[in-house]
């Protein structure tokens, strides 16, 4: 098995809460510059529930892997593309399915699984925000799957039901906190193909709360499942 770690944050500037929530306001949401290379969503005094999210931040795959410079070829070192034209039998519509040719003389455990689809798992999710003034009424992080498939349904899965995290004030505006929410073990790779993850960080201010949201994010495993 290859499996690879790595991060991905959406600072103020990649988040977005829906547009109703925007403004200037009480009980709405601005993006500002507090300082050079301080950017947060502010929010105007007033009780409120913001949803900020980042749609399909995580990537369903790997990165994927030639053996030629790009117009040279387009024959993959693996089967990442194995879940987009068919099983992991092979066949006609499943060109990139099956050992490697280029390894196919070397044992499995040197290999790799080779013809087991390639995905991702989440290792945690994370929120980064700062509370003055009072409390938050509430706050959750939550991940929602939504595969979509050729005129069908579609179906929103909860990966991760909605987490309390924290909701007492900060030590200041730039003290935020950073709390993290971690999946249990062992990880469940997702595998599907156009599925999109969306990370939702739904927070609840009191009359006087002043809120700055920084960003939210996830760790990740990327292989084979």
């Amino acid at each position: 098995m290859r499996t690879y770690g790595t991060l991905t944050l959406y600072n103020a500037g990649g988040i977005v809460p829906p547009s109703v929530q925007i403004g200037t306001a009480a009980g709405t949401v601005a993006l500002t510059r507090n300082a050079l290379g301080d950017w947060s969503w502010n929010n105007v005094a007033g009780i409120a529930t913001f949803n900020f999210i980042a749609d399909n931040s995580i990537p369903s795959r790997p990165p994927i892997n030639f053996p030629y410079m790009p117009g040279q070829g387009t024959v993959p070192l693996s089967n990442e593309f194995q879940e987009a034209f068919g099983t992991a039998a092979g066949g006609p519509t499943n060109p990139f399915s099956g050992i490697n040719p280029i390894l196919s003389t070397l044992p499995a455990s040197v290999e790799g699984s080779g013809v087991i689809p390639w995905g991702i798992a989440l290792i945690d999710i994370f929120a980064i925000y700062s509370v003055q003034t009072a409390a938050l009424t509430a706050a959750t992080i939550s991940v929602s799957r939504n595969i979509f498939v050729e005129n069908t349904l579609t179906v929103i899965t909860p990966l991760v039901a909605a987490q309390a995290i924290a909701t007492t004030t900060t030590t200041s505006a730039t003290t935020p906190h950073v709390q993290k929410f971690t999946l249990p073990q062992p990880l469940v790779f997702e595998t599907a193909d156009f599925s999109s993850l969306t990370i939702e960080l739904a927070i609840t201010t009191a009359a006087t709360s002043a809120l700055r949201v920084y960003g939210i994010g996830a760790h990740y495993a990327m292989g084979v499942s």
